[in-house]
């Protein structure tokens, strides 16, 4: 029954903003809320009664559970177990399990790599607890209200238009290097793309220079860019001459239009002129100073020269400070400026640990910057918003950006998302249990043999998402104000990647040496899980992914194991309407495999009764699913997780060469159901 009170009750939880710590800190792929609590609920509860199954309702149906609720779970853990049960989460990321699990009285431990991760769960599970949670929340706004008074008054002169525009729409421009013409690198002409409502940029040539107007009425656009399709080169419109390797290095940052808001009548679109901002240059001075006050330095670290994920690299975006302008370089380092003197005024007034509390949950405004006001956030002409810069799994490269006056109440402006800190803490007052977090490796965990009375993790689904690759983006600019409040984990100036668990063929060198490396490092974390867990004691591990080999790798790293798998549960848990689903009928389900230890060796089993009990299963989840409402690509998803459970638990599949093979079998066995299924097989990124 968990699929279908965890999933309703994550898939709510998703549209809801400010209910869940989660609106505080930017992480990726995390789990909601009131899945997890009911996942960690079903995984430590004895009892499987109706009041039990009634429990895990009630605690899955709220992002912001009842304390009436919380009261009955906490009492019938307290009848199971002798002393508070241990959880882990291997691989911690955002908190969501650990958290959950402290909040149902659990002791509660988690492990990450990752520095950044490390931060966002200690501020929101250790920090937090400071002081009364209604007082903390009160002493965010308080002090997130006189950062943002200031900032509105440093950043006065940076936007000639405000309040008329809170919005700027940006791309590069190229000199040809024959004819000296210059011209626009403009891909994206969209303004307005929606029913009764059509608006674009209109690019015209002619001999000496280009021109920029607003046509409300078109429906169509002529191409009117200069690429060559995709292979990276621009045809001169003066010349025609063929110009390859380009580079912002080369280009100058141009604006194009700005959008303000005329009350009832929308969005209003306007052509710039030199008058509507600043001179650019003239920002380099400033910049100094304030760089000279802060007594730091622009990050100057590297990315990734990574085709397909870190495509900016390509286009001459080198460092973590190149991917922001002039301007919006300004304004994250003012708002650092007043973070840091809002931290020195509450150390003095409240003490350290609560100023430490208070700015390591401010430090979420530098996330909306970094993520929301940089050169990677788009402009999304069809629901006239600004688009998130790193959603991942990649970043890809943009030519037209929109720029934000934060402070007005534009899209992702600093004073909603101020208002989403304050009220995402509220939460952290229903911690009940100890929590343990440390950095640390999944593949060697620092506890002795069977330590945890469950292990509910999430890690990383093969080459879906590059976290730490997305983190130093972050990291980078939050080091400023962390690296002298918490210098035990912003010391480095970028995050720890070594053994980072993703299937890389960048870092690994070849495609078939990633899927290896993989399978070999997850193969260690699942060893390890199966030492600390107690002997009947439960692991939940979620995971999905598109690909064969994603799923050959959780076959291979799980089969040595001692853990059997009991159970397969599917959570359609995603935003159905998240970016990159926009446009298609993307896959919304994870799937939970639940395991116990088993001292019975695995036997093997033919392809032939393996797809004959897969059909049997499917038939029976197909109509449960169809029923509670599901889609049919996820039910296919969960219907297919089936057959890898039923893999895991097997020595070897008689009459298949291969895992793969085997997992071919049971897509067509599912193909027969689901005609639109497929499971793609190719190499890892």
């Amino acid at each position: 029954m968990l699929q279908y009170e965890a999933s309703l009750g994550g898939f709510a939880e998703r549209y809801r903003r400010g209910e869940t710590p989660h609106t505080i800190h930017v992480w990726w792929a995390r789990r909601p809320h009131s899945a997890m609590r009911a996942l960690i609920y079903a995984c430590l509860s004895k009892g499987r009664s109706r009041e039990h199954l009634a429990i895990m309702r009630e605690l899955s149906t709220s992002s912001k559970p009842s304390l009436y609720s919380l009261e009955k779970a906490r009492n019938t853990l307290i009848q199971d177990y002798i002393s508070p049960p241990r959880v882990l989460d291997m691989f911690g990321g955002s908190g969501t399990i650990p958290f959950e699990a402290a909040i149902l009285g659990a002791e509660a431990y988690s492990i990450d790599s990752n520095e950044l991760s490390i931060f966002i769960q200690k501020n929101l599970m250790e920090a937090s607890q400071v002081c009364d949670h209604m007082q903390l929340q009160a002493l965010i706004y308080q002090a997130g209200k006189r950062v943002l008074d200031k900032l509105t008054h440093k950043t006065a002169s940076l936007f000639p238009l405000r309040p008329y525009a809170n919005t700027y729409l940006w791309t590069y421009s190229q000199k040809c290097p024959s004819c000296n013409y210059k011209f626009l690198l403009s891909k994206r002409l969209w303004l307005a793309k929606k029913p009764n409502k059509y608006i674009a940029l209109k690019v015209n040539y002619d001999e000496h220079k280009y021109t920029i107007n607003i046509d409300r009425t078109c429906k169509d656009i002529e191409r009117q860019n200069v690429w060559n399709g995709r292979n990276g080169s621009v045809t001169c419109p003066k010349c025609s001459k063929v110009i390859s390797g380009i580079s912002i290095k080369n280009c100058q940052d141009e604006i194009i239009a700005y959008i303000g808001a005329n009350g009832k009548c929308g969005k209003q679109y306007h052509i710039t002129t030199p008058e509507n901002i600043p001179d650019m240059n003239s920002l380099e001075s400033i910049e100094s100073n304030l760089l000279e006050s802060l007594n730091t330095s622009l990050p100057n670290t590297k990315l990734p020269c990574w085709s397909g994920i870190v495509n900016p690299a390509i286009y001459g975006i080198e460092t973590h400070a190149d991917f922001m302008n002039k301007r919006q370089k300004l304004v994250i380092l003012h708002l650092i400026e007043c973070l840091t003197y809002e931290y020195i005024y509450l150390k003095e007034l409240k003490g350290e640990n609560i100023a430490i509390a208070v700015i390591g949950m401010l430090s979420g405004l530098i996330d909306q910057l970094v993520d929301w006001n940089c050169r990677l956030s788009m402009w999304i002409p069809q629901n006239e918003q600004v688009g998130r810069a790193f959603c991942g799994p990649g970043v890809p490269m943009l030519w037209d950006y929109a720029e934000t006056d934060p402070i007005q109440n534009g899209p992702s402006n600093l004073w909603d998302k101020l208002n989403r800190i304050a009220d995402g803490t509220a939460i952290t007052g229903l911690l009940n249990g100890n929590v343990n977090i440390q950095k640390g490796y999944a593949q060697r965990l620092p506890y002795r043999d069977e330590y945890f009375d469950a292990i509910v993790t999430d890690p990383p689904y093969y080459d879906n998402i590059y976290y730490n690759v997305l983190a130093d983006f972050f990291f980078a600019w939050k080091r400023i104000l962390l690296k002298k409040i918490v210098p035990d984990l912003f010391d480095s100036v970028s995050t720890d990647s070594s053994h980072e668990l993703v299937a890389s063929t960048f870092r690994s060198g070849a495609a078939n040496k990633a899927h290896e490396d993989y399978c070999k490092q997850l193969a260690l974390a699942i060893a390890e899980a199966d030492r600390v867990l107690k002997v009947d004691g439960v692991f939940a591990l979620l995971f999905s992914h598109s690909s064969l080999q994603g799923w050959e790798s959780l076959v291979r790293a799980y089969r040595p194991s001692g853990l059997v798998i009991t159970s397969v549960q599917p959570l359609s848990i995603e935003r159905k309407a998240r970016p990159r689903a926009i446009g298609s009928n993307a896959v919304n389900t994870c799937v939970v495999f639940v395991a116990h230890k088993s001292d019975k060796p695995k036997e093997e089993k033919s392809i032939y009764s393996l797809t004959d009990e897969l059909r049997n299963i499917s038939s029976a989840i197909r109509q449960s699913l169809e029923d509670a409402g599901w889609q049919h690509e996820d039910i296919a998803v969960a219907c297919f997780a089936q057959s890898v459970g039923m893999l895991l638990n097997v020595k070897r599949v008689i009459g298949c060469m291969s895992d793969i093979d085997a997992l071919k079998c049971f897509e067509s066995v599912i193909k027969e159901i689901f005609p639109s299924f497929h499971i793609t097989n190719r190499r890892s990124l």
